[in-house]
């Protein structure tokens, strides 16, 4: 990404982590499972550190097995510990302001995201983005895995060139999706993965809101 904001027409945002600032309930929500299983917790520091899709590399990485079953089991706990406290959740700082102005300049949203289609639908209204999002494109199951093959279709229903497009995320993963899309991408280190982890991969990486509107 080369070009200022200004310039793209369409911004595809990812949800968890880069618009809901909710790193810390997933850590938690984590570290619940393996306090139930006698496994020794994780801090935010070390979560941000191991966190990559597919997110059954989380689990591997502390430990747990990763078998079919004793995966899916995992899923549906830890998405348990998750929903039950996602209202505690808040939006990153500036986020409604920085979506509504982009409106307001002509420029036109969308939402891609692992976290499961109908969680997605119905979270977006608990916390005021009704309406702002032209498409919601969430995963087809609680396993939080690769989110390239539904990014390739992304822009097809909505009608826009890749070349006017920006995708805006906080994994490395985000950019290996903008890069099956086609778009530019800019990553925002305050979700799931370090700046240590996003920087060098050839996307620029800023800290906050405040300072993506001046990329």
């Amino acid at each position: 990404m080369r070009r200022r904001l200004a310039d793209y027409h369409h911004i595809v945002w990812d949800w968890n982590g880069t618009l809901l600032d909710d790193t810390w309930l997933c850590c938690e929500s984590l570290n619940l499972l393996l306090a139930e299983d006698g496994k020794a917790p994780v801090d935010p520091e070390r979560y941000r550190q191991i966190f990559e899709f597919p997110v059954i590399k989380v689990y591997q990485a502390v430990g747990f097995s990763t078998h079919e079953d004793d995966f899916h089991a995992l899923s549906v706990r830890f998405m348990h510990a998750y929903e039950k406290r996602k209202a505690e959740c808040k939006l990153h700082p500036g986020t409604i302001e920085l979506i509504d102005a982009l409106k307001s300049s002509g420029k036109t949203h969308s939402i891609l995201s692992a976290y499961e289609r109908v969680l997605l639908e119905n979270t977006l209204p608990e916390f005021g983005l009704s309406g702002r999002f032209r498409k919601l494109c969430g995963g087809e199951d609680i396993h939080a895995g690769s989110k390239e093959n539904r990014a390739r279709v992304h822009l097809h229903d909505l009608g826009v060139k890749p070349a006017d497009t920006l995708y805006v995320g906080d994994t490395t993963h985000d950019l290996e999706s903008a890069r099956a899309m086609g778009v530019d991408c800019l990553l925002v280190a305050h979700g799931y993965q370090h700046r240590s982890k996003l920087e060098g991969h050839g996307a620029p990486v800023v800290d906050n809101f405040a300072e993506l509107t001046q990329a």
